[in-house]
């Protein structure tokens, strides 16, 4: 165990692994870390939604619900439209 540099008090297991493609990746094993949740009010994830939507794609999130209605992304590729699958992972929030 320890110190989390970005959480002072919060001590981790960390393991790591190194991929064939050079890349890492990170888990934390074990954390003595408490974690709270609270559900967001329909309004507050609307809020967020649009949040993501506008710096993601810098449309309205009701642009974006819109645009998704209307079928304009059907045929769009999300690797290859920077920030569109930001908005398409926020878009439980609203639907």
């Amino acid at each position: 165990m320890a110190t989390c540099k970005q959480m002072p008090g919060v001590e981790v297991l960390v393991d790591g692994r190194v991929m064939r493609n050079g890349g890492v990746t990170v888990s934390i094993v074990e954390s003595n870390a408490s974690v709270e949740v609270s559900e967001l009010t329909p309004k507050e994830a609307a809020v967020a939604f649009d949040r993501v939507a506008r710096n993601a794609l810098d449309l309205s999130g009701e642009e974006i619900l819109a645009a998704l209605d209307e079928g304009k992304f059907d045929d769009v590729d999300p690797d290859a439209h920077p920030g569109l699958l930001d908005v398409l992972m926020a878009l439980p929030l609203v639907r």
